[in-house]
């Protein structure tokens, strides 16, 4: 059975950070943020923007002198991440030149590419300068978010910001249980945690979150697949399911047994469930433990994490999603005002009347991982590279 290893953080799951970087890193980014709403405007916005890029190149180019910089312009392999990869190879088949930057040798995530003439700099995705972009400063903040949702009538569980421990218990008293805890900014589900019914719970979730940020969201928990609707310029064009890894009991085998069951017979393509101590939190706030025997025809979710890295399902569903689906995501994004987001949402099914079901828009990604729709487990694959490049062509 697979276990977590020493060096590794169960509650970071398969993308660990550094703790105390993390935690220094969202200390700096909340008082940026605050001193940017109380004394920047817009149009000094742009002025600023405009002096960050001149500094940016004169920097790389002053590191290319000395050897620190430089360009990969022939080995996509070195894509550190495959949404990088996919708009390389997009770029190779429009003959767009691109390049990744090389920092000491190593690469990095970020590229340059000549388009129309002139040299773009950009960090994974590139988005034309013109379009409004305005939405990238805000839409990670998942408190804001929420409130910005609610403001527009579309579906979001009810959110509160927590800083302290007594703000969380007064906030969990407001809201429906269960509730979830997370850092207010950061992805990948990293020290979130979920089915939270207890003041006990709630207490080792807000310590969980506060090793990696100041700030923390209180939210309404909701059932249902975790799912990640991609909207580029303002239409929604992928539709992608991840399930939690769950077990199913037989009334005979005990969880660890189920699991290392599960293991056995998982796809190629799916990693193992890993037995960490974040899994056995998870469980036990269902009231179970590795050792327990599961009902017959009992679910057992195994992580709040969901997809193929954490031993479970994907689909990309974007043929089968209720028409209405499609108005509610473009509205979402011009709503957040940006050319392209990846709105995290979970419902239990979304080819029925959105209007029927409870669900909600937990989360929005301002650098979406777009190549999740074209490597989901089933559905017919989409390469949402095309969509970012056609920006170009507007």
């Amino acid at each position: 059975m697979q276990t977590n290893s020493k060096n590794t953080c169960s509650a970071c799951g398969n993308s660990p950070i550094n703790h105390s970087v993390a935690f220094a890193i969202s200390f700096v980014d909340e008082h940026i943020r605050r001193f940017d709403r109380v004394f920047l405007k817009v149009t000094e916005r742009k002025f600023w923007q405009r002096w960050a890029e001149l500094l940016e190149r004169l920097l790389l180019f002053i590191g290319s002198i000395f050897g620190v910089v430089s360009f990969n312009s022939a080995d996509l392999d070195k894509a550190l991440v495959g949404r990088s990869k996919i708009i390389w190879e997009e770029a190779r088949r429009r003959n767009i030149p691109m390049e990744q930057l090389m920092l000491f040798g190593k690469p990095t995530d970020y590229y340059r590419a000549r388009i129309n003439g002139k040299t773009h700099y950009f960090n994974s995705l590139p988005v034309p300068p013109k379009l409004l972009q305005v939405g990238y400063r805000w839409v990670d903040d998942k408190l804001r978010l929420a409130e910005e949702l609610e403001r527009a009538g579309i579906p979001a569980p009810r959110t509160r910001r927590i800083k302290t421990l007594a703000g969380a218990r007064e906030a969990f008293e407001i809201l429906r249980k269960p509730v979830i805890v997370k850092p207010e900014w950061g992805s990948r589900g990293r020290h979130t945690t979920t089915n939270i019914s207890t003041v006990e719970e709630l207490e080792k979730a807000f310590k969980l979150g506060r090793e990696i940020s100041t700030t923390l969201v209180l939210q309404e928990h909701l059932s249902g697949s975790v799912c990640r609707a991609t909207v580029i310029d303002n239409k929604l064009v992928g539709f992608y399911r991840a399930d939690q890894p769950a077990i199913v009991g037989d009334g005979v085998k005990k969880v660890r047994e189920l699991i290392e069951e599960k293991n056995k017979n998982r796809h190629e393509r799916v990693s193992p469930v890993v037995v960490s101590e974040d899994l056995e939190n998870f469980i036990s706030r269902s009231g179970y433990t590795l050792e327990s025997i599961l009902p017959v025809g009992e679910t057992l979710n195994l992580s709040a994490k969901t997809g193929r890295l954490y031993g479970s399902y994907t689909k990309e569903m974007f043929p089968e999603v209720h028409p209405k689906m499609h108005g509610i995501f473009e509205k979402a994004g011009r709503l957040c005002e940006a050319p392209v987001l990846g709105f995290d949402l979970i419902i239990a099914d979304a080819t029925k009347d959105p209007d029927t079901v409870r669900w909600g828009i937990i989360e929005c990604n301002s650098l979406p991982y777009i190549d999740l729709h074209y490597f989901a487990l089933e559905g017919e694959p989409i390469d949402l590279a095309k969509n970012v490049w056609d920006l170009w062509e507007k």
